[in-house]
């Protein structure tokens, strides 16, 4: 599996799972649909926005690739302490 699509899939099964654990304690307790679809619209917004942000950054766009290599040229000295 190509290192891209296995970042983006490990970024998007927290969230999945979050959400999912929401719905289901919220609803457990009593909760309509309706007083559950905010809280729960609003997380898988933001997981869906951490997921696609991780595909873009593992892409091959100048910016994502410029992004990385600095990323990595932070981590490689700390890495030889």
């Amino acid at each position: 599996m190509p290192n891209r699509s296995k970042r983006t899939l490990m970024a998007a099964a927290p969230g999945s799972v979050m959400v999912f654990v929401i719905a289901a304690l919220q609803l457990a307790r009593g909760a309509s649909l309706t007083g559950l679809l905010p809280w729960t619209a609003g997380w898988a917004v933001v997981f869906a926005a951490v997921t696609w942000y991780t595909w873009w950054f593992y892409g091959d766009s100048p910016k994502a690739l410029t992004l990385r290599a600095r990323a990595e040229a932070k981590r490689l000295p700390r890495l030889g302490q």
